[in-house]
């Protein structure tokens, strides 16, 4: 596959690399493309490579670091890198321009944090001098914070720039689809509501010769050699462990729509008052899962907190999946392939509430600095609500995930508008709006004074 996207990344890196020192964290959700986006930018160097193995000691890997370094500068038989120190003030005083990749960095936090801390001494030591472009990436975004962001952090201040790799959008993920040869539309829709912008799973669509959302399933996800087929369980597993049992159940209470504390230990054997440092894994050290308040509420201070899936895969996996294993695990595809047809409709229409709200906050915060949902205790909610800069409440919009025609928008829209009457009052006079697949006669709405947006916009933006 062809590399997509990234320009301004590899500027980034095209700048900082000519002029050394330098020092590139590049972060990221699993499987977004960090390790692309460096093998682009060092396709035509001499590098070294050093992936930080969990399962090596210190002492295994500098050997193997050692190794690795030979391939691109002669090491005397002599020097032997026996610990960390070693390893890094040769690199850091090598005579010669380097470029070095640390991939899964943050692994020695757990591993060996010594390792951290004697690089933070060699940086300092020797960094000013050196000739060195050293990128470090890591897939634990929370481990990264620690290590690099966080004002106590061993490597506070360290790096000359700290990229955070965001998926590719659903435009960008459009146009690689028609790359692979997907032409219906909706099967282009799908599939981004299956994979999100996460480049590894279009990668796979290529070499499988996925050509449809019925191909995505049956050649990716539902057969026995399905090379997604332990994706999820490998991933926690690596992650957290022997725990991960408990944090399936959380995720998979969250893909049931339980987004409260309370609702998420209810359907789970967790006491609501004891989630929060499995919140924490899951939002800010894997950033699978988001955490929201009402829009008109400080998040610092809100009580009204929910917690939902972002990761598509994730979520189509805890609510397809995981609660069906017994079948999966024995083959039983045609029965779980029914329940996705048969539940794929609602579950489109929650991730396409996503894309509207994604959408709307890229294309208005510069109208609406604060754009987000709305719920209340009296059961009460909007899709998407804009407020401007004094919290006033200026656009509310109602998300279907349908086409639908000039006079079903205008029903919408009238009923939108009771909706809005009825909970806040007459004093609030909002711009009413819609957001579908498809809306036939998007323009006179729009003319009309009503925001209307449709999928196309969301490709084309």
């Amino acid at each position: 596959m062809k590399f997509y996207g990234r320009k301004h990344e590899l500027e980034v890196l095209e700048l900082l690399g000519s002029n050394k020192p330098s020092l590139v964290i590049i972060t990221g959700m699993r499987r977004i493309g960090k390790t692309e986006l460096i093998k682009r930018f060092c396709r035509d160097r001499e590098f070294a490579y050093f992936f930080v193995d969990k399962n090596k000691t210190t002492s295994m890997l500098m050997e193997e670091f050692q190794e690795e370094l030979k391939g691109i500068v002669p090491i005397p038989e002599y020097v032997t890198f026996r610990k960390p120190e070693d390893l890094l003030e040769f690199i850091l005083k090598m005579d010669r321009d380097n470029l070095i990749v640390f991939d899964e960095f943050q692994r020695f936090q757990r591993s060996d944090p010594s390792f951290i801390s004697t690089f933070q001494k060699m940086w300092d030591l020797h960094g000013n001098d050196s000739r060195s472009t050293i990128i470090i990436s890591g897939s634990s975004m929370g481990m990264i914070r620690r290590i690099f962001i966080e004002s106590e952090s061993p490597l506070f201040k360290r790096a000359d720039n700290i990229m955070t790799l965001r998926p590719f959008t659903i435009g960008e993920c459009f146009g690689i689809m028609e790359d692979l040869g997907v032409k219906d539309p909706d099967d282009r829709l799908d599939i981004y509501l299956l994979f999100g912008g996460v480049i590894y799973y279009y990668r796979l669509m290529e070499k499988y010769n996925v050509g449809s959302f019925d191909d995505a399933l049956n050649k990716l996800v539902l057969n026995d050699l399905a090379p997604l087929r332990n994706e999820i369980m490998d991933i926690l597993i690596e992650e957290f462990g022997s725990e991960h049992i408990t944090y399936h159940e959380i995720l998979s209470a969250m893909a049931m729509g339980k987004a409260s504390k309370k609702e998420i230990g209810d359907m789970t054997h967790i006491e609501s008052t004891s989630l929060s440092p499995y919140i924490y894994d899951l939002r800010d050290i894997l950033g699978i899962v988001e955490s929201a308040v009402p829009v008109t509420e400080d998040p610092g201070r809100s009580k009204k907190t929910r917690y939902f899936l972002k990761n598509n895969y994730f979520r189509f996996h805890y609510r397809f999946l995981y609660r069906n294993m017994s079948d999966y695990q024995i083959g039983n595809f045609q029965r779980i392939k029914d329940l996705i047809e048969k539940g794929w409709s609602t579950h489109r229409g929650r991730l396409f509430e996503n894309l509207a709200l994604d959408h709307v906050r890229r294309t208005m915060s510069h109208i609406y600095p604060r754009i987000g949902r709305y719920w209340d205790r009296m059961g009460n909610e909007l899709d998407i609500v804009g407020m401007n800069e004094d919290h006033d409440i200026k656009m509310v919009l109602e998300v279907k995930a349908r086409k639908m025609d000039l006079d079903e928008a205008k029903r919408l829209i009238s009923s939108l508008e009771k909706k809005v009457g009825k909970i806040f009052g007459d004093k609030i006079k909002p711009e009413i709006g819609v957001v579908a697949i498809e809306v036939e006669g998007k323009d006179s709405i729009a003319n009309s004074g009503h925001p209307c947006f449709d999928l196309e916009d969301m490709i084309s933006n």
